[in-house]
């Protein structure tokens, strides 16, 4: 990887190095948009370098591993004033003679209200506010009604003044500062040349370009040929490589070579904790965060990522939740795995890496880098395909002696048509989609067309499939078998249970994971339950990635739980081992007797 994580300020970012004389400081969108367009957004800073542009990645104060509460009121100028913070350290401590803004959505919008450079591209900006603020409004509502959630969800989305977005919320005071945005109203131009790529259903606002031009600036635009690519997914298409070469030949048009300094890392130091990004394994390849609490750590929870997202987890709900496990002594590392977030790129993109079990490989170099730093008591803690990732990595590697699964759907191997039927389907407990398809409010939503009827005919397929399924297995176990993958999982965990390894495994109460668990594992999971060292609990209203308040409560408080639990064991081990470092052994005693008895 060619790439350095650092810290400005407050803000976590990645410096992609080059050695040339402009440099790219890239303004990412917000929230759920901005998770949902990382792995673009880091292809796209990859080819900035690879064209001989320096380029940063940051995340903005209250976003990503950044510092900062995201229920400041003044949150919306902070993010303006790292953009500033961001060319400046450009400039100074890299030592670019020149800058380009790139911007996506609202992040296009703020990098055209901070200007002073020579070059901007937009990527389907804002121009608007208010009108992005519809879109969000809009998007809540869809994404909680299509959900894997329950009904309330829905209201509950668009509550009050504030908006959320699959963990992420747009506060009141947020909201009022964005819907004062308005770029037909700038008093400078934002660069000297600036680049508008746009939805081609959308043409760029005729009166937005016009105040550019009528500032100064030499504007171009373009039709964005994928742009659906860049928009929020449950599971985000591949980078649009032809639009993102299109960025790439604006920003490096006329850049020149330069002898480019490089700056130091820096962390990221609270009260409570310091954070450093770090990247480790065999050849560098994988990246992630390491969060120390401040004092001697009691033990560490490694955190891996989930789905395609990269290792904040959605609504950042890995970054609070490490955060605040430093106030209880425990330090942890959120890391990406090969293919995804700010790892290595894999061809096959972020899907291709999800569910493998050769990605274990990856959770033993994590282990190997804390054991490095003296961090060996570990607690490896996944939710859905994360937490299938840590039950291999377990199975694959001794070393690994807790863990915390959440949302567990898979409980051994998988591969090909099944595979990618589980990456298409959705993640709700089936009585949960029986019961959003009895509504009135769901035939309205197809009614309408915001629900197409193929959507509808592939549901009910795949709710066919888990009943037929679930019949077979439970036929099988009444019959005193336990044949496929209720047979893989059994053997799994008590190949776990024999080792002595500890496992919470958690799961929201419409998840489907419960039901996968119940034909693999017996009514009530009864046989997990009846192995050693195996805890079970329900989350009453949780949410499938757990990155609700309510769900990071609750996940929070068990864990707390379980952690104190295992360094409690581990503290009486250690006492144990010292209380015998000093003593003879029994084999001692014995030749101790022997050369007595012979004297």
């Amino acid at each position: 990887m060619n790439s350095t994580p650092v810290a400005i300020g407050e803000s976590f970012g990645w410096l992609h190095h080059a050695d040339g004389d402009r440099g790219v400081v890239m303004c990412a969108s917000i929230g759920y948009e901005g998770l949902c367009a990382h792995q673009s957004w880091r292809v796209l800073a990859d080819r900035l370098a690879a064209a001989g542009l320096p380029t940063l990645r940051f995340d903005y104060p209250g976003e990503g591993d950044s510092l900062g509460d995201p229920a400041d009121p003044a949150i919306v100028d902070a993010w303006r004033e790292q953009i500033r913070a961001a060319v400046r350290w450009m400039r100074e401590a890299v030592g670019v003679r020149e800058v380009a803004l790139v911007g996506l959505r609202l992040g296009a919008a703020l990098a055209a209200e901070i200007g002073g450079v020579e070059r901007l591209v937009q990527i389907a900006p804002v121009v608007k506010g208010s009108s992005y603020l519809r879109e969000l409004k809009m998007m809540a509502r869809v994404l909680a009604a299509s959900g894997a959630t329950p009904e309330a969800s829905v209201a509950a989305a668009t509550a009050g003044d504030d908006i959320r977005l699959e963990g992420f919320t747009i506060t009141a005071p947020m909201a009022a500062a964005i819907k004062r945005i308005d770029l037909t109203r700038l008093e400078t131009a934002p660069a000297e040349r600036v680049l508008v790529l746009h939805d081609p259903a959308a043409t760029p606002a005729p009166d937005y370009l016009q105040r550019l031009q009528s500032l100064g600036a030499a504007v171009e635009t373009r039709e964005l040929l994928d742009y659906r690519a860049l928009t929020p997914a449950p599971m985000p298409a591949a980078p649009p490589l032809a639009d993102l070469d299109a960025v790439v030949a604006f920003a490096s048009a006329g850049a020149g070579p330069a002898l480019i300094a490089q700056p130091p890392q820096g962390a990221l130091a609270t009260e409570h904790f310091i954070e450093r990004g770090v990247v480790f394994g065999e050849r560098r390849q994988l990246a992630g965060v390491l969060c120390l609490p401040r004092g001697k750590p009691k033990m560490t929870v490694l955190m891996l990522d989930t789905g395609a997202n990269h290792h904040i987890g959605c609504g950042r709900s890995t970054v609070d939740f490490a955060r605040a496990l430093t106030r209880l002594g425990f330090a942890s590392l959120r890391m990406d795995t090969l293919g995804i977030g700010d790892s290595a790129v894999l061809a096959e993109g972020p899907r291709g890496a999800l569910y493998r079990m050769e990605r274990a490989e990856d959770v033993s170099a994590a282990l190997d880098f804390l054991e490095m730093r003296g961090l060996e008591n570990v607690t490896i803690y996944g939710v859905c395909s994360g937490a299938a990732l840590a039950l291999y990595a377990a199975l694959a590697d001794e070393r690994v002696q807790a863990l915390a699964l959440a949302n567990l759907q898979i409980f051994g191997r998988i591969d090909g048509e099944d595979r990618d039927k589980l990456l298409e389907m959705g993640f709700a407990a089936t009585h949960t989609y029986v019961a959003k398809a009895m509504s009135a409010r769901a035939w309205a939503r197809v009614a309408t067309g915001e629900v197409s009827l193929g959507k509808l005919a592939d549901i009910a397929s795949a709710l066919l499939r888990r009943k037929a399924s679930a019949f077979a297995e439970a036929l099988t176990q009444r019959l005193g078998l336990a044949h496929g993958k209720a047979r893989e999982a059994r053997a799994n965990f008590s190949k776990l249970a024999a080792r002595g390894v500890r496992i919470l495994m958690l799961h929201g109460d419409h998840d489907v994971g419960r039901e996968e668990m119940n034909v693999c594992f017996g009514p009530d999971a009864r046989f997990l339950r009846n192995l050693p060292n195996v805890e079970i609990d329900v989350i009453d209203g949780a949410d499938h990635a757990l990155s609700s308040a309510l769900s990071r409560e609750a996940v929070l408080e068990k864990m707390r739980f379980f952690l104190q639990a295992a360094d409690h064991d581990a503290e009486a081990g250690r006492d144990d081992r010292r209380a015998t470092a000093g003593a003879p052994t029994t084999a001692t005693l014995g030749a101790l007797t022997l050369m007595m008895n012979l004297e």
